[in-house]
Parts: C-alpha cells; sequence; structure tokens
C-alpha cells in the first residue's frame, strides 16, 4: 500500500466555509456525509477550483463571487476565498524539492486570482506544470462531481478518448505536440516575414546604391563651395571690422560734444529751478494767510448763526420740562391704585390653591380604593374561569381514554392470532436456511482452491506489468526529457547565433564607432582595441544605469598609441563616435560613495574590465554614483562635487550642478552582449553532456523493455488458463451465494415480524393499563376542582364596587372646580401684574426724562456764554493777517519778472542740444549696423562653416570657440579678391540648389540595408531547416503517443471486463476501437451484456445500470493508471444496496494504489471510510464539520 498523498484540505471563505475549516484526509479512505445542502459537494469543489480549475460551471458558479461567502443575517460577507491542499511528497512523486507541499488559490471580489506553492506567489502556469508532470493537470477523473460519472458513458466515442490519453500519460506529449505545432507555424510566418523583408530589401538596395553615388558628387560640390567660401569672407570679414572701428571713432566724437552741451543746459536748470522753487514758496505762503482769513470770517459768522439756534432751543427745553411735571404727578396716582389691587388678587390666589389641594387628595384617595378593589374582582374572575376551562378538559379527556381503551384492546385480540401463524413460518424459514448453507460451502471450498490459481497467475502478470510500465515510464521520461533538451540546444544556439551575427555586424553602435570597429578588424587602424563595452564584465542588475552614465561613450573606440589615424578615417567618412586614447588619458580621482540609504556604490567600482582600461573606466564612471531611485539619488549628490553624476537602476542620471537627464530610448544590448555570450555558451556545453547521458540511457532501457514484454506474455497465457478455471467455480458459488442470501433474508424479515408483533402486544397492554390509571386519577381533580369554583363564587359576590365609585365620582368633580377657580384667579393676577409693570415704567421713563431735559438746558447756557467769549477773539485774528499779507504780494511781482528773463536763454541752448543730440543718435544708428553687418556676417560664416576661429580687431571682440584642433575652422586673412570670385561663388550655389535634396545619410544607411539584406538571405536557410526539423518531431511524438494509447487501451479494456463481471454477476462488456468517417479520429465505444439479457445500447440501460457500467469504466482507469488520489461525489446515488457493497469491496482493493474521499449519503458506502467527516449547516448559514477515526472508535470500545 502506498503512503497517503493528500493529507489536508484547508477553506477559508470558501462557498459556506465562512470559517477556517481544515479536513485532514485518511490514508485510503475518507468519507465526508451530512444532510442536502449542508456544503458536502463544496469539499470536491474546492479540490477541484486550489487544482488550477478554469471553468466556473464545472464548481456550479457563474462567476468568481459565486464562490466567496456571501454572508447572512447573522454573519457578514467575506472579502476573500482561500483554499490550501497540502500533499506528502516524501516519495518524490512532485518534481519539486521539499518532502511537503502546500499549495494555495486565493480569489478576491475584484476578480483577481491568487496562486502560491509554500506560500509563495507563483503563476498558473506553474501550479499546472507542477501537476502535469504528476498527472493530476487534466485528468478528468480524478475529482468526479455529481452527475459527471454517468456523463463517460453520454460522451461521443471521440471524445471518450480523451479519459484514455489521460490515463496513458500522454497528454504532456499531446501538448508538446501542439507547441511544437505552434513552434512550426511561428517559422513559417517567420520565414514568410523574412521573404517578405528580402522582397522589400532588394529594391531599396538598388535604390540606396543611386542615393549613396549621389550622395558623394553633392559632397564634391560642397567641398568646392567651402574653399571659395572661405577665401571670400576672409575678405569681408577683415572689411566690415574696419568700416566697424571707422563707425565707432566718429561715434566717440559725438558724444563728448553730447556731453559739453548737456553741462551748458543742466547749469540754467539749475538756476532757472531755483527761482521757481523760491516763486512757489512765495504763492504758498501768501495762499495760506488768505485761507487763513477767508476761515475766521467763515468762523465768526458760523458762531453767531449758533447762538441764535442756541437761544431758541433753550425756550423749547423749558416748555417741555412743565409739559413732563405734570405728566409724572399724573402716572404716580395710577401706580398707587394698581399696587392695592395686585395685592388683592395674590391673597385670593393662595387661598384657591390650598382649596384645589385639599379637594385633589381626596380624590387620589378615593381612586387608590376603588383600584384595590377592581384588582380583587379581576383576580377571582380569573381563578374562577381557570377553574371552569379545567373542569371542560378533564370531562372531554374522560370521553378520549374510554375510546382509546376500547380500540388498543381490539387490537391486542387481532396481534395475538397473527403471532401465532409467524411463529410457524420463522420455523420453516430455518429449516431452508441450513440446507442452502451445505451448498454453499461446498461451492465456496471449489471457488478458493480456483481462486487461488488464479491470484498465484494474476500476481505473476501483474509483477510483470508494473515492471515493464516502469521500463516504459522511464523511456518516455527520457525520451521527453531528450526532446526538451534538444529544442532547448536549438534554442540556445539561436540565441547565441543572434548575439554573434548582432557583435559581427556591429548592431547598436553609432556609425563612426562601426567605421573604427570595422577598420580595426581589418588591419587600417593599427592601434584599435575594439569597443570598450566588449571589455566590460556589467551584472545585469546594473547595465542599464552603466549605460546611461556613459552616455555617448556606451560605444566609444579604444586607441592604442598614437589617435591620429582615427580622426582621420572619421574625416574621410563623417560621422560621430567617441574615441578614447588610452595612452592620452587623464582621469580625476574617482568618487568616494557616501554612505547614505540606496546608494549601491562608484559606478568605476560596480564593473570589472582589464587593469591597463582602468584609467579609461574611472574617467568615464569615476565620477558617477549608482543609486536605487530618485530619493537616493539627491541624498547621494549632497555635499558632492559639481562633476558628480547620480545614475539610478532605471537609467536616469542626475548632475550635481542640477541638470537632469532621462533617455528613454538609451539601450544596454552592447554591454550586456559578453556576459550573454558567455552564459549562453555554458549553457549549451551542459545541454551537450546531458543529451549524450540521456541517448546512452534510453539504448539501456530499449533491450531491459524486450526481455520484459516476452515475460509479459508468458504470464497472460498462464493467467488465461487459471481465469477459465475459476470462472466456472465462480459461477456456482455465486449462484449458491444467492440462494442463501435469499434463505437468510426470508429468515430474518420472518424473525423480525415475529420480534415486532410481540413488542406491539406488550406496548398495548401496558398502555391500556396506563389509560385506567389516568382516568381514575383524573376524578379525584374534578371533584376538587367543582370545590373550588364553588367558593370563587361565594367570595366575588362579596365585593362591590357602588361605594368606592361614588366617592371617586365626587372628589374628582370638587378637585376639578377648585382648579377652574384657581386658573381664573391665576390669570386675574397676571392681568393686574401686567398693568402694574405698565404704570411703573411710564413713571420711571418720565423721570429720566424730565432728568435729561434738565441736563440739556444746563449744557446750551454754557455754550452760549462760550460762543460770545470766541466771536471776540476772531475779531483781532483778522486785523493781525490783513498786515502780513501786503508786503508779499510786492516780493512775489519782482520775482516774476526775474523769471521770464532766463526762461529765454533756456530756450536758445535747448535748440543748440537738439542739433548736437541728432548727430549723436545718427553716429549711434551708424555703428549698430556696422555692428549689426559683422555679427551677420559671423553668423552666415559659422552657419556654413560650424566651429570658426575668428582673428579679430584690438578694439573688436567675440566669441572663440575651444581649442579643439582640426574641428575649428580658421579663415585667411585676405586683402584682395579676384575679380570672378563673386560669379564662382554663384554658381557653385546654383549647382549645389540643381542637385536638389540629398539624403546625407545614404551611405551610411546603404551599408547598413546591404548587410542587413546579406543577413536575411542567410536566415531563410536557418528558417527552411528548422522547419523541417519541427515536422520530424511531431512525427515522433505521433508515433509514441499512439504506440501508449493503444497499450493503454489494452489494459483498461482487460480491467474494465474484469470489474463489470464484478459488480454485474454473469454479464459481460467490452471496449471498442472505432473510427471517424473520414478515418482521422479514434473513438471507443462500450458494448455490455447485463446478467439474462441480451447485447443492448448503453441508453437503454436503467438509471443504476449506467452508474455502474461508468463506475466500472472509471475504476478500470484508476487500475491502469492510478492517480495519486480520487474524489467521488455521490457517485452511489442510483445504486441498491447489493450494488452499494460490491462498490464498497471495489473501493477498498483500490484504495491501496489511489486514495479516495467519498461524499456519500450511504451507509454501506461509509463503512469502507478509515475517516469520517460530518457537515451540517449553522445557524448562520456555514457550514459546520466534525470528524471521526474509526481506527480511533475501535480502540475506544476494544
Amino acid at each position: 500500500m502506498s503512503a497517503a498523498r493528500l493529507k489536508s484540505l484547508e477553506l477559508v471563505g470558501y462557498k459556506t466555509f465562512a470559517s477556517k475549516t481544515k479536513f485532514e484526509f485518511a490514508d485510503q479512505v475518507t468519507a465526508v456525509v451530512g444532510p442536502n445542502g449542508s456544503g458536502k459537494s463544496n469539499v470536491a469543489d474546492a479540490l477541484r477550483w486550489v487544482l488550477g480549475e478554469q471553468s466556473y460551471s464545472l464548481m456550479r458558479a457563474r462567476k468568481t463571487d459565486d464562490i466567496i461567502f456571501s454572508g447572512s443575517e447573522k454573519r457578514p460577507r467575506a472579502s476573500m476565498a482561500s483554499a490550501t491542499v497540502t500533499f506528502d511528497n516524501s516519495e518524490g512523486w512532485l518534481p519539486i524539492d521539499f518532502s511537503e507541499v502546500s499549495i494555495t488559490r486565493r480569489a478576491f471580489r475584484d476578480g483577481q486570482n491568487e496562486y502560491m506553492i509554500n506560500s509563495q506567489k507563483v503563476r498558473l502556469r506553474d501550479v499546472t506544470e507542477l501537476l502535469a508532470k504528476s498527472g493530476l493537470a487534466e485528468r478528468t477523473y480524478t475529482v468526479i462531481g455529481q452527475g459527471m460519472v454517468d456523463a463517460a458513458l453520454s460522451l461521443k466515442a471521440e471524445d471518450r478518448r480523451a479519459l484514455f490519453e489521460e490515463a496513458a500519460g500522454i497528454s504532456l506529449y499531446r501538448q508538446r505536440r501542439e507547441q511544437s505545432l505552434r513552434r512550426l507555424e511561428t517559422t513559417r510566418r517567420n520565414l514568410e516575414r523574412v521573404e517578405d523583408i528580402l522582397a522589400e530589401l532588394a529594391p531599396r538596395v538598388k535604390s540606396l546604391e543611386r542615393q549613396a553615388q549621389r550622395a558623394g558628387e553633392y559632397e564634391q560640390v560642397r567641398a568646392d563651395l567651402q574653399a571659395i567660401l572661405r577665401e571670400w569672407y576672409g575678405y569681408h570679414w577683415h572689411l566690415g571690422q574696419q568700416e566697424y572701428l571707422d563707425a565707432v571713432t566718429y561715434a566717440g566724437q559725438q558724444e563728448q560734444s553730447l556731453m559739453a552741451a548737456r553741462e551748458n543746459q543742466e547749469a540754467l536748470d539749475h538756476d532757472l529751478l531755483t527761482l521757481r522753487d523760491r516763486i512757489s514758496g512765495l504763492r504758498a505762503r501768501l495762499g495760506s494767510w488768505h485761507r487763513e482769513l477767508a476761515a475766521l470770517h467763515t468762523r465768526r459768522e458760523s458762531t453767531s448763526r449758533e447762538l441764535a439756534v442756541s437761544d431758541e432751543r433753550q425756550r423749547a427745553l423749558r416748555e417741555r420740562q412743565t409739559q413732563l411735571d405734570s405728566d409724572l404727578a399724573q402716572r404716580q396716582q395710577e401706580l398707587a391704585l394698581e399696587k392695592e389691587r395686585l395685592q388683592e388678587a395674590e391673597v385670593r390666589v393662595a387661598r384657591l390653591e390650598a382649596d384645589a389641594t385639599e379637594a385633589q387628595t381626596q380624590a387620589d384617595a378615593a381612586r387608590i380604593t376603588l383600584a384595590e378593589r377592581q384588582t380583587q374582582r379581576t383576580t377571582l374572575e380569573t381563578e374562577l374561569a381557570e377553574t371552569r376551562k379545567k373542569l371542560e378538559q378533564g370531562n372531554t379527556r374522560k370521553i378520549e381514554l374510554a375510546a382509546l381503551k376500547s380500540e388498543l384492546q381490539a387490537r391486542l385480540d387481532k396481534q395475538g392470532g397473527a403471532q401465532h401463524d409467524v411463529s410457524a413460518e420463522v420455523g420453516a424459514a430455518a429449516v431452508a436456511l441450513e440446507a442452502v448453507t451445505l451448498a454453499l460451502s461446498g461451492a465456496q471450498t471449489a471457488l478458493t482452491q480456483a481462486e487461488t490459481a488464479r491470484a498465484n497467475a494474476q500476481n505473476r502478470l501483474e509483477q510483470a506489468r508494473v515492471t515493464l510500465k516502469q521500463i516504459e515510464e522511464q523511456h518516455r521520461q527520457d525520451v521527453a526529457e531528450r526532446a526538451r533538451l534538444e529544442t532547448e540546444a536549438a534554442r540556445l544556439n539561436a540565441q547565441l547565433d543572434v548575439l554573434v551575427q548582432a557583435e559581427e555586424s556591429l548592431a547598436g553602435y553609432a556609425s563612426g564607432a562601426k567605421a573604427l570597429l570595422e577598420a580595426t578588424r581589418s588591419g587600417r587602424l593599427a592601434g584599435g582595441r575594439g569597443a570598450l563595452s566588449s571589455h566590460l564584465t556589467v551584472p545585469p542588475e546594473y547595465e542599464t544605469a552603466i549605460a546611461a552614465a556613459l552616455g555617448q561613450y556606451v560605444d566609444a573606440v579604444l586607441v592604442q598609441g598614437d589617435y591620429e589615424p582615427a580622426l582621420a578615417l572619421l574625416e574621410a567618412e563623417p560621422a560621430r563616435a567617441a574615441i578614447l586614447p588610452l595612452d592620452t588619458l587623464n582621469p580625476p580621482t574617482p568618487l568616494t560613495a557616501p554612505n547614505v540609504e540606496g546608494c549601491l556604490g562608484v559606478a568605476a567600482r560596480l564593473v570589472s574590465a582589464p587593469p591597463e582600461l582602468r584609467p579609461a573606466v574611472d574617467l568615464l564612471l569615476g565620477q558617477a554614483l549608482v543609486v536605487k531611485d530618485r530619493g537616493a539619488a539627491r541624498r547621494a549628490l549632497a555635499g558632492q562635487p559639481v562633476t558628480a553624476r547620480a545614475v539610478t537602476l532605471r537609467g536616469e542620471v542626475f548632475a550635481a550642478s542640477g541638470a537632469i537627464l532621462v533617455d528613454s530610448e538609451a539601450s544596454a544590448a552592447t554591454l550586456s552582449r559578453p556576459r550573454q555570450r558567455q552564459e549562453l555558451q555554458e549553457l549549451i556545453e551542459k545541454n551537450s553532456v546531458a543529451q549524450r547521458d540521456a541517448t546512452n540511457g534510453l539504448r539501456e532501457l530499449e533491450g531491459r523493455r524486450k526481455t520484459q514484454e516476452q515475460e509479459l506474455a508468458d504470464a497472460e497465457r498462464g493467467l488465461k488458463a487459471a481465469e477459465q478455471a475459476a470462472s466456472g467455480a465462480m459461477g456456482k458459488a455465486q449462484e449458491s451465494q444467492l440462494q442463501q442470501e435469499a434463505a437468510q433474508r426470508q429468515l430474518d424479515w420472518q424473525r423480525g415480524r415475529q420480534t415486532a408483533l410481540q413488542q406491539e402486544l406488550d406496548q398495548a397492554a401496558s398502555q391500556i393499563k396506563g389509560l385506567g390509571d389516568e382516568a381514575a386519577a383524573l376524578d379525584h381533580d374534578m371533584e376538587q376542582l367543582n370545590s373550588e369554583q364553588r367558593a370563587r363564587v361565594a367570595e366575588l359576590a362579596g365585593l362591590t364596587l357602588d361605594e368606592p365609585q361614588a366617592q371617586a365620582a365626587h372628589w374628582d368633580t370638587q378637585a376639578a372646580v377648585s382648579r377652574r377657580a384657581l386658573e381664573d384667579a391665576r390669570a386675574s393676577q397676571r392681568e393686574r401684574s401686567d398693568v402694574y409693570g405698565r404704570v411703573l415704567a411710564q413713571v420711571t421713563e418720565l423721570q429720566a426724562g424730565n432728568a435729561q431735559v434738565q441736563e440739556e438746558l444746563t449744557r446750551l447756557r454754557q455754550s452760549a456764554t462760550d460762543m460770545r467769549d470766541s466771536e471776540g477773539g476772531l475779531g483781532g485774528e483778522i486785523g493781525q493777517l490783513q498786515e502780513l499779507i501786503e508786503p508779499g504780494e510786492t516780493e512775489l511781482r519782482a520775482a516774476e519778472g526775474q523769471q521770464a528773463e532766463l526762461e529765454g536763454r533756456d530756450m536758445g541752448s535747448r535748440q543748440a542740444l537738439n542739433a548736437v543730440e541728432r548727430a549723436h543718435a545718427q553716429a549711434q544708428i551708424q555703428l549698430a549696423r556696422r555692428q549689426e553687418a559683422l555679427d551677420g556676417l559671423r553668423r552666415r560664416i559659422e552657419d556654413d562653416f560650424g566651429l570658426v576661429e575668428f582673428t579679430y580687431e584690438k578694439q573688436v571682440s567675440g566669441p572663440t570657440p575651444l581649442p579643439l584642433g582640426d574641428l575649428v575652422e580658421r579663415l585667411p586673412v585676405v586683402q584682395v579678391i579676384a575679380p570672378d570670385l563673386e560669379d564662382r561663388l554663384k554658381q557653385q550655389r546654383m549647382q549645389l540648389r540643381r542637385m536638389g535634396a540629398v539624403n546625407p545619410e545614404a551611405q551610411a544607411e546603404y551599408r547598413q540595408v546591404k548587410e542587413r539584406f546579406v543577413f536575411m538571405t542567410g536566415q531563410v536557410a536557418d528558417l527552411t531547416q528548422a522547419e523541417k526539423d519541427i515536422k520530424e518531431v511531431i512525427a515522433e511524438l505521433d508515433e509514441l503517443m499512439d504506440r501508449e494509447f493503444r497499450k493503454t487501451f489494452d489494459t483498461v479494456a482487460a480491467e474494465f471486463r474484469e470489474i463489470f463481471a464484478r459488480l454485474f454477476p454473469g454479464g459481460q462488456a467490452r471496449l471498442l476501437l472505432t473510427e471517424s468517417e473520414d478515418g482521422s479520429d479514434i473513438g471507443i465505444d462500450i458494448e455490455a451484456r447485463l446478467p439474462g439479457k441480451r447485447m443492448q445500447r448503453l441508453a437503454l440501460l436503467s438509471g443504476g445500470e449506467r452508474s455502474l457500467t461508468a463506475v466500472s469504466l472509471v475504476f478500470a482507469l484508476l487500475k491502469a493508471s492510478p492517480t495519486p488520489f480520487c474524489v467521488m461525489d455521490e457517485v452511489d446515488a442510483a445504486l441498491d444496496e447489493a450494488n452499494v457493497d460490491r462498490l464498497r469491496d471495489l473501493l477498498v482493493e483500490l484504495s491501496h494504489n489511489t486514495q479516495f474521499v467519498l461524499i456519500t449519503h450511504n451507509r454501506t458506502t461509509v463503512q469502507a471510510a478509515d475517516v469520517i467527516y460530518g457537515i451540517t449547516m449553522g445557524r448562520d448559514t456555514t457550514s459546520q464539520s466534525i470528524s471521526l477515526r474509526l481506527d480511533q472508535v475501535d480502540e475506544t470500545y476494544a
């Protein structure tokens, strides 16, 4: 017996399993039982789901939300469903290096699914591949749900073939065949695409060749034009500087004249401004005196008017004071009268409050007395009604007891006669059982001897089959492994070829770098050491960052010794290139990596290079820090020199000066090629060794398989002879067994009837005695109830309600009258209080008004006195101001005469200044024009020549380029030019325009396209060979799948015949291979003959017969190709008790090789289980489980 491979299943939030529920499975058979709707089948659905099932219909759901607990009235819904299945991998049946493997699947309400293996997140593909190699990925008979057993018979013959392919283990081969077909299709598409590219490139190569030739002619004309321009610009550049210097001299002279005129004008302006300030001061002082005089006149008039108004207001206030005194006396009399009335109302209210309180107290006491009397009567009436009800129930029960006693006595008499007849039938059945048992004993002895012989032959055959199967399985694995290795080798070689071709074609390098590298290879560049990237070893995680740090030097070319030949090559073929002369490099001291979070180090220290190239590495990467992200870049650059840079792993370059370079198109391909090439070469070498080992193993297995096939044929012949002998003995034994079972059932049934009749007799006699006792007790109780009824009627008659009700009514009336009178008195009191308050407010108001009038009169008298004094003082101030104004006006008239004289002199000076300014402006305009002409000439020279080193006169300055050697153009000093130079210049420019637009990259593009055309031509041959190889692989897989399928079919057909005969004693069945009409598909059909019937179609079988036939097929598949475990959901639902017994026996037998999980309602099926789980539905609509281990139960009751 193999060890249990399915250890446990843990569910959280899956369908009805809201709480964490764990199922631990037995080594052989585990049963799950429970009522309908409790969630048993959810266990099977969960196992199917966690193993990667994607069809929700097979799990009885429509979408992801349906498998997550949806909540109930007592429990909220879950946000996630999780299932974890744990396998025992101590035997290594799963291709993973763990003794225990757990697979987890989680589903969330947003539709996302998550997969984990041993708590590590993986893809669905990883789970599928892990299970595929163990036979669990696609087998449709690993989890057999409700109704799926019968589906095996409902399938078409072609569709039923899939079951046998899964049992044969060729699903993996079929996947590889499909992958090969996809690769073949991809190869064909690639071949078509390459041919299309070639068809496109052919005319393009010719076109580019013509364009390259035209570009050469264009460059020649352009060079001639440059020579003429150099002479023409040399003459005009020096002529323009001389004209500019003459303009500067003239402008300086005009500047001096302007300065002298401005100084004279400024002196006149100063004198005139001083005089104007004096005049303004005199005018301001006179204006101030006049304003003060006018203000004093205005104040004196205003004071006179205010005195008249004050006298009138005093008269009016005296009249109002008299009126207020009269009103105040009248209101004080009214206030005294209202106060007396208010006091009378308060006395009346106090008296009525005392009367109302006394009446209310008497009314409350009367109501309490009445309520107590009513409570007593209600209690007595309730007790009397209860007593009467009990009397009625007692009379009814007496009648029922009498009728029931009569019925039981009649039944007792009838069953006494039936018991006598049953006793006689029990004796006859016992005699018949004894005779049949003797016949069965003889038949079983003969059957045992035949079965022993057949078992020995069967063991020999099974051993031979197991050995052969192991050899074939190993052979299949070795063939598959060799095919995988060959495919892997082809893929690795293709990748290596691509890398080699990319390196040979210098793909990814700039055009100038390509030219230098090609010259190095051909020997035209003696000091060339190749590309810098080919000498660097960069860790994969830093490749993007290092490429960004190198920037334009990523494809730099190393030169040893003199670098002039390299520059000469680039002059012949103008293009961009970076050159590193190793002998002249002077790198600065590399940075020291700061100790900050996210800083990975200095770029120069993160790459490996030969010692002689270290100066070049320090020069390019010594000032660059590699960091994880942007935040780390800012932290790392703090305090670094301005030349420092920080490069993130994504290739973003941050300079310490603040500049940022983000080049999303930067590629690290040239840096990674050396590393990738070395890795591929190592993998190819390992693959070659593995292929040789696999080929040697296949030769050895082929010899062992032929020997074992011969042993298997001998064992099959021995088993066939033993089976024929055992078949005859089995028929006789089965017939005797059926007769013995029928006799035993008849005896058990008769004895059961006898026992049941005796129990009914004893029960009836006991019931009759109990009815008599109950009737006597009932008579005694009814007598007591009659006595209680009479006593309560007498007591109720003595309790009347007339007197208490009258007292309560009288005092309620008195209390109401008192309350009404009290309310009227309180209303009168409030009215008097309001009137008193209003009169008191009026008195207070009149007193305040009288005081206010008196205060206003006092203030007006004092104000009138003050205004009369002020009026006298204003007259004196007016006389003083008039004495100051007359001398001031005389001084102002003299100053105005001096101002008129100075303004005449100022007008003549300004006219002279305007003339000088116009002359100066004309000089500046002329100077600006000369400067602009000189700048325009410099721009035209730079547009035509690029970087130019200009020769400047002493007084002329301008930009000077860096000393970059031959990259900077120098203009000659030309004093005189040829007369026809202007015409020659025009002719060259016209010729250049007639040539039209020319592609400047045509020559470089022609070389690239030509190389690609040659490369694609070679790719066509490679793809054609690859297509041929893939077709050969597909043919080998087809042959292997057909051989394995037919071998498995023969094994399953033999097992099916045997199992069908065991489930249908005396019946026969067989499996047949069929072909479709076009002969392309092979199907499997089933023929069955039930005991005592003719051969018939499956559609004519009953439900139970179909279920048993389907079970026979599934069990045959399990015996031929056992799965690690099998889940069966109510496969016994349509079977009767005898067939369930046979099914249980087969389950026990198969459980030695396959672990079973049974979901069932049948008690007989449960008897095969080692562990039983009971599932119920809790009050919160969640599934609850309880487990029982039968081995522990046996120990407990032993």
